[in-house]
Order: structure tokens, then sequence, then C-alpha cells
């Protein structure tokens, strides 16, 4: 159902946190495919992206970039793009599904937890690969999950962690 695109140089250590969140995701069918949008990584992360069987796509630039690339690669109708840092809520899956299954089609984006319960930061932005294109798909510079959300606002909700 969906593509998880992961922009990556040398994240290994990073890796290593969000991988098993999506394996059982993996496993249920929810997520049908990882892509690491790399830029040429060193460490470890090409090896942890062929053995989780993950498509690496190599991609210069800044996160912004990859992610732009790593979502031209994306097969699936949906696309769960993470930020750079690679940080997604232990509890991610459950909203995420609720969303699939009742949101209409609309984008959606997980944050940080920001103050007095606002969110934060986004950590991650669930779209479907024609929303992502129609708003001008992710471009280099600054964050690039913010800029393509201020694009598909006021349509993109948040999904609650």
């Amino acid at each position: 159902m969906i593509t998880v695109v992961l922009p990556t140089r040398d994240s290994a250590a990073r890796l290593v946190h969000v991988l098993p969140l999506l394996v059982p995701a993996a496993v249920d069918g929810l997520v049908k495919a990882v892509v690491f949008a790399d830029a040429g990584s060193t460490d470890a992360t090409l090896a942890i992206a062929e053995d989780s069987g993950a498509r690496v796509v190599q991609a210069a630039g800044d996160a912004g970039a990859r992610l732009s690339a790593g979502c031209a690669a994306a097969r699936s109708a949906w696309i769960l793009a993470l930020g750079e840092d690679l940080v997604l809520p232990d509890a991610w899956r459950t909203p995420v599904e609720a969303h699939l299954a009742g949101g209409g089609g609309k984008p959606a984006f997980i944050a940080a937890p920001g103050p007095l319960g606002l969110a934060g930061r986004p950590l991650a932005v669930l779209a479907s690969g024609e929303a992502v294109t129609a708003a001008g798909g992710f471009k280099a510079g600054g964050d690039p999950l913010k800029a393509l959300l201020g694009r598909l606002r006021p349509r993109a909700v948040r999904l609650r962690i």
C-alpha cells in the first residue's frame, strides 16, 4: 500500500532505530517497499539496504533532492517520506492505517511533539504520489517536509500519535 522513502547519507546509526518499526508493517502488507535515496554513503548504510531488501536510488544533493529521487522511484500509490533525521514514532502505524482507511485521500503528516500539544517539526509526510506531484514534489533547500506541507495545505491533516 505505501512506499517508505528514506533520504540517506551515512545513516547506518539512525537506520537501526527506524527499520525495526517498519518490519511488522511490511510483513502485514502495509509497507510494500522501502527506498533509500542515498547520497554516497560510505558507512554501512548500503549494506543495511541490501540486507533489508530495500531499493537504493543514488541521488546527490540535500534531503529535498534525495526525497524527490526516492519518490520518483516509488511504485506504490502512497508515499511515506521521512526527514533526514529518519525519526518515526513507535506508534506511527495505527494512525497511518486509520488515515488510509478513512482519510478520503488527503495528505497527512506526523509531527514531533510541540509545546502545549501543538505540532512540532514534521517527521514524515504521507501522501499519494499524485498529490506530491501536484504540489510540485520535494525541492532542494530548507526543510523539504515543511515546504511540501506548505504547498499541500490546507488539505494536509496532522496524524495524532
